[in-house]
């Protein structure tokens, strides 16, 4: 949150000088409703900066998979840590807020800013060393048609689809594995680091894999897993079966129904995964109504009443944006001519 009755001039920000800046940081790692809403309305005043801000996400995506911790100070470790970073600079704190001639502070060049990054996390687990107690959670949601891209502190990235939950302790990887609970559905690009399996947990299983991408599933009593690279190993619970399944292949699925205590195996076109999270495109080539219907309801947590049973046997083709879900239901409605209305966080299609 932007400190009352002062707002930086972002207008004169470089690239490093933004992705240095904490308020950028959150939004970046950690977007939410105020945030979004200051930085679209920046956007939309300066157009003209929208490169730079552009560059100023990807170096700070950089830094964090490439090992940056960069966690959220409280106030008197920002004070702690600013006159920590000038004194090992050599510079003195000269930064006025409102700069006289309306340019920003001292500029500061990319080893500067990676340095202000790392000797934050050096510092916060200084300042916090003697103070021992269990690690706080640290939990992020969406609402539904809402998906946030959340960067682990080990460097993993997790799409967190709409009606979602995950949680982890703040000391993430800090022991020899790394656990993370989710409640509806996300895609995992996970980082291979040895020693340290990276491990799901969802209400009716645990997945563990190394460094790998898939996608999970677990909005209902059945989890589904869908593989897209790497391999993943899956424990089930309430069941009789207590060795790991494996998934290999890109594409492999693996759906559990707890209820029914049902499990099924199969494949499944892994590139509408990967097109989806790589393009930020879904790529339907013949794809049956009933594949697009499932994979809608898990992105943007909806629910999608198929009223007219006999479209199930009716297919797709199309290139269609994954964050534009108004276009998305009109090439339904228009490649299929069929009805397609909304109710609340429902749709109807007849």
């Amino acid at each position: 949150m932007l400190e009352q009755g002062f707002c930086p001039d972002y207008a004169s920000y470089g690239e490093e000088e933004l992705a240095a800046d904490e308020f950028f940081q959150k939004w970046v790692l950690m977007p939410d409703d105020e945030n979004n809403r200051f930085w679209q309305a920046f956007r939309e005043k300066h157009p003209e900066r929208a490169i730079t801000l552009d560059n100023a996400r990807k170096l700070v995506k950089h830094l964090v998979e490439t090992g940056f911790h960069i966690p959220f100070l409280t106030a008197d470790e920002k004070q702690a840590l600013k006159s920590r970073i000038f004194e090992m600079i050599g510079q003195q704190e000269k930064l006025p807020r409102n700069p006289p001639d309306g340019t920003s502070g001292k500029k500061w060049g990319l080893p500067v800013a990676a340095l202000v990054l790392g000797i934050a996390a050096f510092f916060t687990v200084t300042m916090r060393k003697n103070n021992v107690q269990a690690p706080a959670t640290v939990q992020t949601s969406t609402g539904i048609k809402q998906v946030k891209e959340i960067f682990l502190p080990d460097g993993s990235v997790v799409v967190l689809n709409g009606n979602s939950s995950v949680s982890y302790d703040e000391a993430f990887g800090a022991e020899n594995s790394r656990v993370i609970y989710l409640k509806g559905n996300a895609y995992f690009r996970v980082k291979k680091q040895s020693g340290k399996p990276f491990i799901v947990h969802t209400p009716e299983a645990a997945i563990t894999v190394t460094g790998t991408e898939f996608n999970v599933n677990a909005r209902t009593a059945e989890t589904n897993v869908v593989l897209t690279q790497g391999s993943v190993d899956i424990a089930l619970s309430g069941t009789d079966n207590h060795e790991a399944i494996g998934l290999r292949e890109p594409g492999a699925t693996l759906s559990y129904n707890a209820e029914m205590k049902e499990l099924t195996t199969g494949n499944i076109r892994a590139d509408l995964y990967t097109n989806a999270w790589d393009g930020e495109e879904w790529h339907f080539d013949n794809t049956p109504l009933t594949t697009v219907i499932d994979l809608v309801e898990q992105f943007y947590g909806t629910s999608i009443v198929l009223e007219n049973k006999a479209l199930n046997q009716l297919t797709i083709s199309a290139v269609v944006s994954v964050k534009d879900y108004s276009t998305l239901l009109r090439v339904i409605e228009k490649t299929l001519n069929v009805s397609v209305t909304e109710s609340r966080d429902q749709v109807f299609i007849n």
